[in-house]
């Protein structure tokens, strides 16, 4: 007994509100979370919730998904809008997949089903709140370089401080437009060659005739037109860090040219008869998955294993909720300011927002940055707040994209939400060539989240 109470998750100082219209559940949960140290207070509806929060914001919700004069999700947008970094839990005994999920992607952290174990409820907020310091360290690490406040991103950069103390190669991928060079620069700058200069080229826009020359360099008169010699990247990012962007789309030759330099650390010059020794840190990026690439012909293996010695997987943005407000925010108050807006910007309203959230994102961070540009240029003089119909004008056409929905997942009637969940994910991992990556993208998470879940199983 003695070692069950010390394994019980210490809450102290945490203050939540349950709403639920059963009393003796309520009642249970005052009990039980009270004891553990945390600030609990109990409501039976959604206009008691209302109320409650208008008068104090706390820093977690349970809410029943089911209540007599509304659902529990409705308090959601506005707990959420006034506490981004609240935790919003919900509690379904009516087996409403839809709406649980609807839930997950409007900001919920979980979903309970009846009878919920205020000890596992315990468990997951003390787990959250840990999640939580450590992502919002991170943050502050990061924020010289890039904006990040999703979980989903949090976990994806969690090892970046470590990778960034390590010489070892760093292979960044994700999708075109999720900020794969903002990560890049984070690792030089919270990096031993903090000092040294930062070199970035993209493999995939210079021409294959140039590439090898503009990579290594030249000497006076290796060909027609080098009339002196010209230091390639490798030597201009002597003692610093060289991003090979898009890495990808680098020519078959030039792979086996970089690998040599890999192996020996140091170039030789076109024209040239000596070696010049280099000391250069390799991160590269790509928005191709590089194993297809090798199994098509299109890149080598060997130059696959030097450079995928640590791996970061950068989430698209449609998988990120919480950076689609935080970089919204970020972008439209910089388009303001370069326009010489003088009051304070616009508040988003909560369906506009949401609006965001929905959208399918395909050019990432980028496309939300022009967004926001075009947004700031049709904004009204001493507009207060922009709605979703401002945003739906200037929303490109949502294209159908494949998810899990479209393959045809068949849920029997009564089962239960964790079971649906592991249906999903199963659908998921066939429907992808049981490749995890892709897996993770049809279901809208991300690959250690997907990892773990099955480790779970």
């Amino acid at each position: 007994m003695e070692q069950a109470e010390k394994d019980l998750p210490d809450l102290s100082g945490l203050s939540l509100l349950v709403v639920d219209d059963d009393p003796r559940i309520v009642r249970g949960f005052l009990r039980v979370l009270r004891g553990l140290g945390a600030e609990v207070t109990g409501v039976g509806s959604v206009r008691e919730a209302r109320l409650s929060l208008a008068e104090t914001l706390p820093d977690a919700v349970l809410a029943d998904l089911q209540l007599k004069d509304g659902k529990g999700s409705e308090l959601l947008p506005d707990f959420l809008g006034r506490h981004p970094d609240g935790y919003f839990y919900m509690i379904t005994g009516h087996g409403s997949i839809d709406n649980a999920v609807a839930a997950l992607r409007q900001g919920a952290r979980h979903y309970f089903e009846k009878p919920v174990d205020p000890i596992a409820l315990a468990r997951q907020l003390a787990a959250d709140l840990a999640g939580t310091c450590a992502g919002a360290s991170l943050a502050r690490q990061l924020e010289p370089y890039l904006s990040i406040a999703d979980p989903t991103m949090v976990e994806a950069l969690a090892e970046l401080p470590r990778f960034a103390q390590s010489g070892e190669p760093v292979l960044i991928q994700g999708e075109t437009g999720t900020g794969k060079e903002l990560v890049a620069r984070a690792l030089h700058g919270l990096g031993l060659r903090a000092q040294g200069p930062f070199v970035a080229v993209n493999c995939g826009a210079i021409p294959e005739t140039l590439l090898e020359a503009e990579l290594f360099g030249f000497e006076k008169g290796a060909f027609t037109g080098a009339a002196r010699p010209h230091r390639g990247r490798f030597e201009q990012a002597h003692r610093g860090t060289l991003l090979l962007d898009e890495i990808g789309e680098m020519p078959l030759a030039a792979q086996v040219s970089l690998l040599r330099v890999l192996e020996d650390a140091g170039i030789c010059r076109i024209g040239g008869e000596r070696g010049v020794p280099v000391d250069v840190r390799i991160i590269a990026a790509t928005h191709q998955p590089l194993e297809e690439r090798v199994e098509a012909g299109l890149f080598r293996q060997d130059l696959l294993y030097r450079l995928n010695v640590l791996l970061i997987q950068v989430p698209p943005l449609r998988q990120r909720p919480r950076d689609i407000e935080l970089l919204a925010r970020h972008f439209l108050s910089r388009s303001l300011r370069d326009m010489g807006w003088s009051s304070a910007p616009p508040s988003l309203t909560p369906e506009a927002l949401s609006r965001l959230v929905d959208y399918h994102w395909p050019g990432n961070v980028r496309e939300l940055r022009n967004l926001m540009a075009r947004l700031a240029v049709r904004l009204p003089a001493g507009v207060r707040e922009i709605r979703a119909s401002l945003l739906a004008s200037i929303l490109p056409p949502e294209k159908a994209g494949r998810s899990v929905q479209d393959e045809g997942v068949f849920i029997p009637k009564g089962t239960s939400l964790a079971d649906a969940e592991w249906l999903l994910i199963d659908a998921a991992l066939k429907n992808s060539g049981y490749n995890r990556v892709r897996a993770a993208r049809l279901l809208g998470i991300g690959e250690r989240t997907l990892r773990r879940k099955l480790n779970e199983s």
